[in-house]
């Protein structure tokens, strides 16, 4: 019996293993060399602080910047220029 209780555990191990792999795949958490592109290229146009960066579409993602004349979401590309800006109200 004990042998097949190893090889039980061995088999639910493997199993766990397999349904964390995609979610660590789909990581859309910036690196710390990512967020500061990000945070240098927010600072050049005069905003601070966004609330969330992420990974996406390729570039990246600035949530709730604060800008001197508003709160702004941001796209950015992969080489961190800014393409959209969007006022948030």
């Amino acid at each position: 019996m004990k042998p097949m209780i190893a090889g039980q555990a061995a088999i639910a191990a493997v199993a766990a293993l397999l349904m964390t792999t995609p979610a660590l795949a789909d990581n859309d958490t910036p690196t710390a060399q990512e967020r500061a592109g990000v945070i240098a290229a927010l600072k050049k146009v005069g905003c601070t602080n966004p609330t969330e960066i992420e990974r996406e579409d390729g570039g990246f993602e600035a949530d709730n910047a604060k800008c001197k004349d508003g709160v702004y979401d941001f796209k950015l590309s992969r080489d961190y220029k800014i393409i959209s800006r969007e006022r948030e109200d």
